[in-house]
């Protein structure tokens, strides 16, 4: 499972489930490798304009998850889907973190060596 962030991506997939209706917040468009793509209509500008938007990963997934045993019961996207796909945002995040904590102990190697020289020449 994936979520798709452009309408270019929509490109050339086969569509599995659409939810939409009249009086629903957002179009949910999953397509059978598994693709989420969700949009909302919002408020512009201007009086009575409204504007199209794609709702982030994080954003989608939150209107999503409560769906899940529905959409597994249809077939969509089953429980290890939704596994995999936690399991692959818990791997990005640990990178994240882990690039994030050599960076601060590099600035921190560095500010320790500026100090040490400044206090040495003294």
């Amino acid at each position: 499972m994936y979520f798709i962030e452009d309408q270019e991506g929509l490109i050339g997939k086969e569509v599995a489930y659409v939810w939409a209706n009249q009086f629903c917040e957002q179009t949910t468009i999953i397509t059978k490798d598994k693709g989420v793509f969700m949009v909302c209509q919002e408020l512009g500008w201007e009086d009575g304009d409204t504007e199209t938007r794609v709702l982030y990963a994080h954003e989608a997934k939150k209107i999503l998850y409560p769906l899940r045993a529905e959409l597994h019961i249809k077939g969509i996207i089953k429980e290890t889907d939704w596994e995999d796909y936690e399991n692959e945002l818990k791997k990005k995040q640990e990178a994240e973190k882990e690039r994030f904590r050599k960076l601060q102990e590099e600035r921190e190697r560095e500010q320790y060596e500026e100090l040490k020289a400044k206090y040495e020449q003294k």
